[in-house]
């Protein structure tokens, strides 16, 4: 069997026909598992440097234009049986500077390896790689925005000649894969992170500058504000992606004529990405890591903060493909594959484990724990007195590696808390959580977000499944997870966030409301299917705590009268002090079900 990967001398090509090579067979139509007998890296120029030797040895590389079609014919001559990788295309930067290139490669090369494919025996494999750049976001009239969760079902609305290119590439290919020219699969790619070597022309990446520049002992200076949200995902997430989707049986069945998914991205800041890099280097090596500074491009920043950063991949992950890897992970991932660019050793702390099994430590896991109320349970918890006696240790997860931070050093430096960046609507970071974690004897099930007040007929079902996603789906993740634990250390206490809204809706709360109810039977059924292993498991329903969520309720919010209102909001640390109670309890002993809420609030008599 013959790989070719157009544009194979990039790195990704060459991270790709690593991951090929080291699998040693892909599955095809005709045989199921083939031996992949040659790799052929096509590309307009040689490779300015090798990222991996056995790549150099064992590959073949080819040199010519992709817009050239008797260059691609070329690359399959002679071939019984062959599955392309499509990776070769002008990327955004270049593509916006040079139009007609643009067209040449990514348009016009991508028709000349279809009809090549076409051409070839038995209905090869195309994977073709897209990008995120198909869907535009930023314009004022833009009918998708950074705070819309997008997926294959998105339209695409591209607003650069490169996301043009991509987007008509798509299409082609699932018309090629409707009539039966080939078997088309399509893999959107965020930004990839950390990439090796010297920066290519995407406008983002200083994704990977800023860990790779640094680990390397140069200083860099980055042109994208620390805190604006990206979407990215790691190489061997790329790598495993493209071959996974190769390999899959089901891609007919899952994909029909849509043949094009979202690869499992993870959203990151420049700062938690920075972050992350600190924390991978060795402590005596850190006064040798690279400075890293921000001159920041306005336009450019607005430009990567208007992108989506929040994006559905269902339909990948029902092909197999794995969920994104945290910042921690990619860091790692990057020392790992690439020592000899490292100016610095790295951590030996092995980060597997945050807490020994040791009955003398009580742990509690505070998910949320970067503001509002986690911010302040977590405060309240590390000051022990809640756990009969024994040593407290206090384990705090979020997306934000900066605000998690900020909750530690507010904890104070005598408290025992580890911080672990994690995103709950991922069951990847929710297994890694509790698989560092070691044990769990509390939980703090917090974690939930909201949209503001949208009546049921405008309400978009991205924010509904982002809403119950987050305050259902990831919280039955996150309580799976510390039950199993607490099955084998002998019981624990699961808290979840509950709300007033459950029972008593406000106006135009549709999701928020519906994924609060679910969690009170997800309360119920814990701390029923709990009483075998003494699990305790309550909830608080809270009504207007001071938090991020709350802010609009110091100014108005809509009553059941039509009218708009200010309301009264109680402090996040007396809602902490209600989850020291029920942690206090001996796990003989339950609250099911508590209501806390500001004395003044307009709750009694709502709904």
């Amino acid at each position: 069997m013959r790989v070719v990967i157009t544009g194979g001398a990039g790195y990704l090509g060459q991270c790709l026909a690593r991951g090929i090579l080291r699998r040693g067979a892909l599955r095809t139509h005709k045989h199921g598992e083939t031996k992949v007998s040659s790799i052929v890296l096509a590309d307009r120029a040689a490779p300015t440097r090798w990222h991996h030797e056995e790549v150099q040895e064992k590959t073949k590389l080819m040199i010519g234009d992709v817009g050239d079609a008797a260059f691609v014919d070329s690359l399959l001559a002679d071939a019984t049986d062959v599955s392309i990788f499509h990776m070769g295309a002008v990327m955004s930067g270049d593509g916006e500077r040079d139009f007609d290139g643009c067209i040449r490669t990514n348009l016009h090369g991508t028709i000349n390896v279809l009809e090549a494919a076409r051409r070839a025996p038995g209905r090869p494999k195309v994977v073709y790689a897209s990008a995120g750049a198909t869907l535009g976001a930023g314009a004022p009239t833009d009918w998708v925005t950074s705070q819309d969760v997008v997926g294959d079902f998105s339209r695409a609305t591209p607003h650069t000649t490169y996301g043009a290119t991509k987007a008509c590439g798509e299409l082609l290919l699932a018309d090629y894969s409707r009539r039966g020219f080939l078997d088309g699969r399509g893999l959107r790619l965020p930004t990839i992170c950390v990439r090796a070597g010297a920066p290519n022309a995407a406008t983002t990446g200083c994704f990977s500058s800023v860990v790779r520049e640094t680990l390397a002992g140069r200083d860099t200076v980055l042109p994208i504000a620390p805190d604006i949200i990206h979407a990215v995902a790691g190489t061997q997430n790329c790598v495993n992606g493209l071959i996974d989707l190769h390999d899959a049986p089901n891609a007919d069945d899952v994909l029909g004529f849509d043949r094009t998914v979202f690869l499992p991205a993870c959203p990151v800041t420049l700062d938690e990405l920075h972050a992350a890099t600190v924390a991978a280097c060795a402590p005596e090596d850190r006064k040798k890591l690279g400075r890293v500074s921000y001159a920041v491009d306005e336009a450019l920043s607005a430009a990567v903060g208007s992108f989506p950063s929040r994006i559905d991949s269902t339909r990948a992950e029902a092909l197999g493909l794995a969920p994104a890897a945290p910042p921690a992970a990619l860091v790692r991932e990057y020392c790992e594959t690439f020592p000899g660019d490292l100016a610095v050793g790295v951590n030996a702390n092995d980060e597997t484990t945050v807490a020994e099994d040791d009955d003398d430590v009580a742990v509690a896991v505070v998910t949320g724990g970067g503001s509002g109320i986690g911010r302040a349970v977590a405060i309240r918890l590390a000051r022990g007195g809640w756990a009969g006696g024994r040593r407290v240790r206090v384990v705090i997860a979020g997306r934000r590696a900066k605000a998690l931070e900020e909750t530690k050093a507010l904890c104070g430096p005598d408290a025992d808390v580890v911080c672990v960046p994690t995103d709950v609507t991922r069951e990847r970071d929710v297994t890694r959580l509790f698989a560092r974690s070691k044990r769990c004897d509390l939980l703090f099930n917090n974690a939930g977000v909201n949209v503001g007040p949208t009546s049921v007929e405008a309400m978009s079902l991205s924010d509904w499944r982002w809403v119950v996603g987050t305050n259902l789906d990831a919280a039955f993740h996150v309580a799976r997870e510390a039950f199993k634990l607490m099955t084998t250390h002998g019981g624990g206490r699961i808290v979840n966030n509950g709300s007033v809204s459950a029972a008593a809706p406000r106006p135009g709360s549709v999701a928020y409301t519906a994924s609060k109810h679910a969690v009170t039977g997800l309360t119920k059924s814990l701390a029923l299917d709990g009483r075998p292993f003494d699990i305790a498991a309550g909830q608080i329903d809270f009504g207007n705590v001071v938090s991020a969520i709350s802010d609009g309720m110091a100014t108005g919010m809509p009553q059941a009268d039509g009218s708009v209102r200010p309301e009264a909001r109680m402090e996040a640390s007396d809602a902490a002090d209600a989850v020291f109670y029920m942690a206090s309890l001996p796990l003989s002993a339950n609250v099911l079900q508590m209501t806390v809420m500001a004395s003044k609030m307009p709750l009694v008599g709502r709904g």
